[in-house]
């Protein structure tokens, strides 16, 4: 099989996380999604969109999920939006001004151009919120989307939101809702990142101030960056082995143990670096499986499936 390079690796690995994500979501809002189907894919500004929200709900919950469905099914993710809004400053006042402009911008061009980074599509949820009288705020942290996150120091890479809603904090990632990127925007609208328990979220969402996550545990940036990629929301990281998320390559030559507890499968198979899945031995164990793998490889990547379905993957030191 024709090797991959090293970046459409990270590519592969971040769509198919993305691509297994369920719905975890309790409410149902399904009249809410079949009205928003109905709405036009662009809007001239984003007064316009919570209007037309406003006009058509009055459950906060239903307006949030509204705002929520129409983003991550008109707007596309486009990293080159990146280098749309760049500038310099001399004075802090001048920071700040500018800083309002990029914010206006930003938003404008998500609603009327329906291309966006992850900033546009929270800045912009943020902002409908704030115009239907929802409390809501950006925030700002890391994200673990493949097997070269584990271990490294801790990035300010990604945006989402927290919306308040009855007392209840609400996680909302509608950049990870719209779909994922493989080189190309593949649209792939879910809900799994609307209302997402916080302890789901928090296998691969690390807010820059802890209290964000809210979480009824303390995790610090070092454990998280530490841990395995958790991809099944079956799993939890206090119940699997191994739950360091760098393995050796000299112990994975010698066979390494994996309890999963949680993973109900009939096949377990495993990659190395490639989309080539290799079958592993496995055995069922209480409410979960155990499987031994083995492998002498110089791959930097593994990723465990169930049943074709990534479930866990691991960063390969030598």
């Amino acid at each position: 099989m024709q090797q991959l390079s090293l970046n459409k690796i990270k590519q592969y690995l971040l769509g198919i996380a993305l691509c297994y994500a369920t719905v975890v979501t309790s409410q149902d809002f399904e009249k809410v999604d079949a009205t928003v189907s109905f709405y036009p894919n662009s809007f001239i500004t984003d007064q316009a969109l919570a209007t037309q929200i406003k006009k058509d709900f009055t459950d906060p919950k239903e307006q949030l999920r509204a705002g929520y469905s129409w983003l991550i099914n008109n707007v596309a993710y486009d990293p080159q939006e990146y280098y749309t809004y760049k500038f310099q400053y001399r004075i802090l006042e001048e920071r700040n001004e500018k800083m309002a402009e990029t914010r206006e911008g930003i938003i404008n061009r998500t609603v009327q151009n329906g291309i966006a980074v992850c900033e546009g599509y929270a800045l912009t949820l943020e902002r409908v919120c704030e115009l239907l009288g929802i409390n809501a705020y950006v925030v700002r942290g890391d994200t673990k989307t493949q097997p070269s996150d584990i271990g490294r120091p801790f990035d300010k890479n990604h945006m989402w939101l927290v919306a308040i809603i009855d007392k209840k904090p609400m996680l909302l990632d509608p950049t990870w809702g719209a779909g994922r990127y493989n080189g190309t925007f593949i649209k792939s609208p879910s809900y799994a990142y609307f209302d997402t328990p916080a302890s789901q979220f928090l296998k691969s969402h690390y807010p820059e101030i802890f209290d964000d996550a809210y979480v009824f545990f303390d995790l610090s940036k070092e454990e998280f960056s530490k841990q395995p990629l958790l991809i099944s929301e079956q799993l939890t990281i206090d119940a699997i082995h191994p739950k360091q998320g760098i393995l050796k390559s000299k112990m994975l030559s010698k066979g390494i143990v994996f309890s999963l507890p949680g993973i109900k499968a009939e096949k377990i198979t495993y990659t190395l670096d490639t989309p080539e899945k290799i079958s592993a031995d496995f055995q069922k164990e209480g409410h979960g499986i155990q499987c031994t793998i083995t492998a002498k490889t110089k791959a930097q990547s593994l990723v465990i499936y169930a049943d074709d379905i990534p479930i866990i993957a691991y960063k390969i030191k030598k």
